[in-house]
């Protein structure tokens, strides 16, 4: 039995906005402006839905799957297939 594991999936870099909220008080309104910040994730893009992509660091022979990424397309601002699946 051959054994496919990581070349069952693309590999992938995924450029993203990050976003966060806090339920804190906010005294300075003015702090709501900052930039968000801007993340790249590499890995193996195994699921994708309608709103986001799942983006796996850690890939078996034998099908595992570790260390879920998953990005919000809306989040998207570039994504580069690193390797096509084989």
């Amino acid at each position: 039995m051959k054994r496919k594991g990581f070349k069952t999936w693309p590999l992938i870099c995924v450029e993203w906005y990050d976003h966060s909220g806090d339920a804190g008080w906010v005294d300075n309104l003015d702090e709501l402006d900052e930039a968000p910040i801007t993340c790249k994730t590499v890995g193996f893009k195994v699921k994708e839905t309608e709103t986001s992509i799942h983006i796996m660091s850690t890939i078996t022979d034998d099908g595992g799957q570790g260390g879920n990424n998953e990005v919000l397309k809306s989040c998207i601002i570039k994504e580069k297939v690193l390797r096509k699946k084989l």
